[in-house]
């Protein structure tokens, strides 16, 4: 199958970010990606999807969307929405409505950064998921850079033995400029909740992302832009794996990009440590199948993982270990229940055991 990396959470001068379209899918390129989604707050920017040529390749920049109800107090609820194809920000007043909208429209929708921590030096609350129930939404937000820099902030801050504005702005800048030693993996909450879902019997597919803006930042005489976009692009990142090659047809690549996206034919991968690249997940069975798809399961199903390099892994079942592997870069299962399996690896990386790959489920039946 045919692999490809990309990034589905970023801003432009549209809303809040700091480059144009094109400026940001040259730091895509260099980063390595194949594809990107731009994502400005409650803007469907119409006229920019195409295929962008760089020194070091190809990229393809579609248009997406991040919808959010902007009088809601206090903020949150942000939904990422791929292949809707209209503006939808009237809808965001109504989250379900919102999802409803981008069902009609064929388009898919992932619940942005589900869980956030208030953090008490940002003017501004969490923006994690807070209207629920919800229903009928393609999937979540399982890994997103800037809230786990923003949780780990939190946790350093609330580790210090008094509160001092000084001190707190320090502790900011000390993370902003090393947020790999503190980026550790998706926030567990998030994680449970996916795994709630599938153990009753929901598909939801998982990506993960940059949410990059590039932000500048001031601390007396030291100017900087923390988390640029070539940066974040290295990060966390969602792969995809498609049937053929792209064509070079805008029409029919978006198509089969946006469908490998919905489902889940892909893993979210920290490729900072090391690339994913080359992560492959599936089931053998009376027929075959990869992540986002279902196998019968009978008495010859087996689950092959492979990695490409050694880490430590895990087989989870309806939120369960059933199987792990430490310093390996294989492990085979043979399943005998039936439900959603999943595969955590983690890395070593600056000294510390991270969360590296998270593949989408394979729904045994």
């Amino acid at each position: 199958m045919i692999e490809l990396a990309g990034n589905m959470h970023m801003h432009t001068h549209f809303s809040d970010g700091e480059k144009w379209h094109a400026e940001i899918a040259q730091d895509a390129i260099a980063a390595g990606l194949d594809f990107i989604i731009v994502t400005d707050h409650n803007v469907w920017v119409d006229g920019v999807e195409g295929y962008y040529e760089g020194e070091n390749g190809r990229l393809l920049l579609l248009s997406g969307e991040e919808v959010h109800n902007v009088r809601r107090q206090p903020q949150g609820s942000h939904l990422l929405v791929y292949g809707a194809e209209a503006e939808l920000a009237d809808c965001a007043p109504n989250p379900q409505q919102l999802i409803d909208a981008v069902n009609e429209r064929g388009g898919y929708s992932f619940l942005a950064h589900p869980h956030e921590n208030d953090c008490r030096i940002f003017p501004f609350p969490n923006l994690g998921w807070r209207d629920w129930p919800v229903e009928n939404f393609t999937g979540l937000e399982i890994w997103n850079y800037m809230s786990s820099f923003i949780n780990a902030l939190v946790a350093a801050l609330d580790r210090l033995p008094v509160q001092i504005e000084l001190l707190d702005k320090l502790t900011a800048v000390r993370l902003a400029f090393n947020p790999q030693k503190f980026v550790v993996g998706p926030e567990p909450r998030t994680l449970a909740l996916w795994d709630e879902l599938l153990a009753q019997g929901k598909r939801i597919t998982a990506v993960g992302n940059s949410d990059a803006h590039a932000t500048p930042m001031s601390f007396g005489p030291f100017k900087r832009i923390i988390f640029p976009y070539e940066y974040l692009f290295r990060a966390v990142n969602t792969h995809i794996l498609l049937e053929r090659p792209l064509t070079g047809d805008l029409t029919q690549d978006k198509k089969m990009i946006l469908r490998a996206i919905g489902k889940g034919n892909s893993w979210v991968g920290y490729d900072l440590p090391h690339s994913t690249k080359g992560f492959r997940f599936s089931a053998a069975s009376k027929g075959k199948g990869i992540m986002g798809e279902a196998v019968k399961l009978d008495a010859g199903a087996t689950l092959q993982i492979c990695t490409p390099t050694r880490c430590n892994i895990r087989l989870i079942h309806n939120g369960k270990p059933v199987a792990s592997a430490k310093n390996e870069t294989h492990l085979t299962h043979i399943p005998i229940e039936p439900g959603a399996y999943r595969v955590e690896c983690t890395i070593q990386f600056a000294g510390q055991e991270r969360g590296w790959i998270y593949s989408n489920p394979i729904y045994l039946y």
